[in-house]
């Protein structure tokens, strides 16, 4: 072993934590939603069901107005094919007559939107906070491996307040300043801090008693050194010192990570896509760019009271872009012992076929029940062949979210195509039926009504 003499203290920053993303009052309904579940993936399903059920009486609403305009598009049939045939060639006479009968007869073509507008507003505003929640989670994942990585390291630290006899407290002078240098008596404890005494934001420094740490693992400090001197000829036992207590603080955020997944079935962690080719552990550029929102810092600063002239602890809050708060070196400190998570595939595409599979299948059967509206919606085919290339574009729109959203957002759409296709097919087999059965009712009224005159003219024919 060395001299202990030789060896010089080195400065060791602990990391930024205490960050987060500021939520809505929706946003933070969906995280008390989810976290009261337990289970993350149960948490997304519940939020969906509630979702549903708030549009739900609209979008019955919406169904119901759009039975009534098919009945009246029904009973319309006749004009407007002998209008197809006559205007067959003239797309935009056929649409102005189209438009004057449909004026006449009481049909609206704009009478379901208002209805559908309102749902699809209540959803989108639902969607971005769901998105907003997913990078919310996100990044806690990482502050809380921040956190676990910071109060391992502290654990060889002693704080001012601690028990006098535990810890020396010095002063020393360097360039007009003065540091307090607060450092634990123990063999154990080799970190400590100091700050300077003349500032009006002290900010603690905290730094590695190298000869102290030597004394404490000094085997394991020149077992890392032969380690590192093999990438790296130049490192030190200084250099060794430093990655050995890295490695403290990296074992402790692993250990977070894995006691805490943010896993969900197969998906190994939500907060990312379903795919194979993407990580539960991401690389940091793929990181820093899914956390889009600014990403919030609370800081402790010093302020004057106007008052008392006193100087008080005040929190403020700064916004900041992730890059700005958690740099490449210091996000490979935090995930240096999850190579596994780093490697394996975070999913394997489930998620991303049931989401184009249903809904498709969602507008296919809502194509299949809005035939008539489609058939006359023009002369020229038109209106069929926009509603065949909406059975493609809708779920190349959800086949994009599912591979750049989180796998959190495809359980969304998943969840909410099954309960479209349960609410499409069930409404129209209801509605169906009870207009079907009001129908009838008329048909039979009208009957009745005609039967007393031909009873009339029986009687008059046998006079």
């Amino acid at each position: 072993m060395q001299l202990l003499s030789l060896l010089n203290d080195v400065d060791f920053p602990l990391l930024q934590d205490g960050f987060y993303i500021d939520l809505g009052w929706l946003g933070q309904f969906i995280r008390i939603l989810i976290e009261s579940a337990g289970v993350i993936g149960l948490g997304i399903i519940v939020f969906t069901l509630i979702l549903r059920a708030i549009v739900l009486p609209i979008d019955i609403f919406q169904r119901i107005k759009m039975r009534k305009q098919s009945l009246i598009m029904k009973q319309m049939k006749p004009e407007l094919e002998k209008l197809q045939q006559q205007y067959k060639n003239d797309n935009q006479t056929y649409s102005r007559k189209m438009m004057e009968l449909y004026k006449k007869n009481g049909y609206s073509i704009f009478g379901a939107c208002l209805p559908m507008i309102v749902s699809m507003v209540i959803l989108i505003v639902a969607i971005t906070s769901l998105n907003n929640y997913s990078q919310y989670a996100n990044c806690t994942v990482y502050e809380k491996m921040t956190a676990a990585y910071n109060s391992a390291v502290l654990t060889y630290s002693l704080d001012e307040e601690d028990d006098p006899t535990l810890i020396d407290i010095t002063e020393e002078t360097k360039d007009g300043n003065t540091f307090v240098v607060v450092k634990g008596k123990a063999a154990d404890k080799f970190i400590y801090y100091r700050y300077n005494k003349n500032a009006t934001e002290p900010v603690r420094e905290y730094r590695i008693d190298t000869a102290k740490l030597y004394a404490y693992a000094g085997e394991e400090i020149d077992a890392l050194l032969a380690e590192l001197q093999k990438t790296t000829p130049t490192a030190t036992t200084e250099d060794a010192c430093r990655q050995y207590v890295r490695d403290i603080g990296s074992t402790a955020a692993a250990q977070q990570y894995r006691n805490d997944p943010p896993s969900f079935l197969w998906i190994k962690n939500i907060w990312i896509p379903d795919v194979s080719y993407n990580h539960p552990i991401q690389d940091y550029n793929s990181f820093v760019s899914s956390i889009r929102n600014n990403v919030t810092i609370e800081k402790v600063v010093y302020q004057e009271n106007e008052e008392t002239g006193e100087m008080e602890e005040v929190v403020v809050k700064e916004q900041k872009l992730m890059s700005e708060i958690v740099d490449q070196g210091i996000y490979e400190s935090i995930t240096a012992k999850l190579d596994d998570e780093k490697a394996a595939p975070n999913g394997y595409f489930v998620l991303v076929v049931l989401s184009i599979g249903l809904m498709f299948l969602q507008q296919f059967i809502t194509m299949r029940s809005q035939k008539e509206t489609t058939q006359f919606g023009s002369v020229d085919g038109s209106g069929k062949r926009q509603q065949k290339m909406m059975l493609i574009i809708f779920p190349l729109i959800y086949a994009f979210f599912a591979f750049m959203y989180s796998a959190a957002f495809s359980i969304y759409m998943v969840v909410s195509s099954i309960i479209g296709i349960l609410v499409t097919v069930l409404s129209n087999l209801i509605i169906g039926h009870i207009f079907n059965k009001k129908e009838e009712a008329e048909f039979v009224e009208s009957k009745t009504r005609r039967a007393p005159v031909k009873n009339y003219r029986d009687e008059k024919r046998k006079k």
